[in-house]
């Protein structure tokens, strides 16, 4: 598991009330500029280069001992219609993002910190400390597909460096190891966690949501929690269809447009579903649920960060 920086938080002030939407936060005093500088750094330590190729995306699925080929997940063989895809060399997080880092980047522009309920929201303190609540520093931050572009660009902006959500095509290709047929599952060897049962059993009585890169091991790039610890935003507009149009390309972004933003699943290595900034919900419905997801930035360059800076 990576080391978070410890950052010297001075407070004051009374306990901040669970659930109650206008309680104020207590005062606080945040070296802000430090903070800021170790975010940065934390970003350009882990990104790990990923060399580009070219590989079959979706459910590239296996030729039987009949000499059929068959898809591994027919219920979605539509809109994961096996397509080639080439990809130029990139950058991507080795970490998800986490709630320290995101707490950061809301701090740093005067942004409001907020838990969510349904339709409700209520103040929080930032950089919380018990690891048993899901906002703890160390665990992967949720947030909307918007909050997840938002974060990405600023720290692009900081550090001057095309730094974005990464694509579908190239969140996949990391997922199967480089785009490896082996790599039916994106876990650190392809193979589902019940091949594994002592990680299996570890993930199954640690809870959905852990710190970052502390349960499963990285995949053979260097990459933690593909197969764990929340789905994740990418940048593509969602569509049944767009593949299926579009069977060979170089650098896929998707449509242009759409209604619903790409979530990579944690089933099938190509799986994926879309999903709207909000759903109504089941208990109100004049109440929304707002769809709030894990994930990573990546650095869109084909140079590595190392000789870039050079």
């Amino acid at each position: 598991m990576r080391n978070l920086s410890l950052v010297t938080i001075l407070i004051s002030c009374s306990t901040l009330l669970n659930g109650c939407q206008n309680s104020q936060p207590p005062n606080a005093t945040y070296d802000l500029p430090k903070l800021v500088t170790l975010l940065t750094e934390r970003t350009r330590d882990n990104l790990a280069f990923i060399e580009g190729g070219t590989f079959i995306m979706g459910d590239f699925g296996a030729v039987g001992e009949d000499g059929v080929w068959r898809p591994y997940f027919p219920p979605t063989i539509e809109e994961d219609q096996p397509h080639k895809v080439t990809l130029s060399s990139y950058s991507l997080s080795k970490y998800k993002t986490t709630w320290h880092d995101f707490d950061t980047y809301l701090l740093a522009n005067d942004l409001p910190l907020i838990e969510r309920g349904l339709s409700k929201t209520w103040e929080r303190n930032p950089f919380e400390q018990d690891p048993a609540s899901r906002l703890f520093v160390e665990k992967p931050a949720r947030v909307t597909w918007q909050d997840a572009k938002n974060y990405c660009q600023w720290l692009g902006s900081l550090t001057d460096l095309p730094l974005d959500l990464p694509t579908s095509a190239q969140w996949e290709f990391v997922g199967r190891n480089r785009g490896s047929k082996n790599w039916i599952y994106s876990t650190h060897d392809g193979q589902p966690l019940s091949a594994h049962p002592e990680l299996s059993e570890r993930v199954h009585d640690t809870g959905e949501y852990v710190p970052v890169g502390s349960r499963l091991p990285p995949n053979p790039l260097g990459i933690y929690d593909m197969a764990d610890n929340g789905m994740e935003w990418v940048n593509d507009w969602f569509s049944e269809t767009w593949y299926r149009e579009n069977p060979e390309i170089t650098d896929p972004k998707g449509p242009d447009e759409g209604a619903e933003r790409i979530v990579r699943n944690m089933d099938f290595s190509f799986s994926r579903i879309g999903m709207p900034e909000s759903l109504p919900s089941a208990l109100n419905e004049e109440w929304d649920s707002i769809s709030e997801y894990t994930f990573r930035c990546a650095l869109q360059s084909p140079i590595p960060l190392t000789d870039s800076d050079q």
